[in-house]
């Protein structure tokens, strides 16, 4: 009798483990399926709502988006430090000083996430 009890127990983790495994699967895809331009409609929409861009300023977004995405695939990949640095540059000019402070605090949060993932991440193999 315990030896079934141990068993039910043990395919009821197994199957909660692939299902998590899978749904996490699931949502990288999703990520990776997106277009270039779906990719930067969603940022400008992103970017639009949290810093209440007016058109004139998504017009210059959009402008500079397309841009990068042209270098990006004259480079295949990753932009350079020195691409990135410029599209900053850019996107402050193209900001008024409170929408730049947000984006800046934005960022910084974005960036001490992805710090956190990676050091779980590293943690859990």
């Amino acid at each position: 009798m315990k030896k079934l009890i141990v068993a039910a127990f043990l395919v009821a983790g197994l199957s909660t483990f692939a299902q998590v495994e899978k749904n996490e699967k699931e949502k990288s895809e999703s990520r990776e399926k997106l277009s270039p331009e779906e990719r930067t409609q969603r940022e400008l929409k992103r970017m639009t709502k949290v810093l209440k861009l007016t058109d004139a300023q998504q017009k210059e977004m959009t402008a500079l988006f397309s841009e990068m995405q042209s270098k990006r695939a004259e480079n295949q990949g990753k932009p350079s430090k020195e691409d990135r640095k410029a599209m900053k540059d850019k996107i402050n000019k193209i900001l008024t000083p409170e929408q730049a402070a947000t984006w800046k605090k934005i960022q910084e949060e974005r960036k001490e996430k992805m710090k956190e993932n990676k050091e779980g991440n590293s943690e859990e193999k």
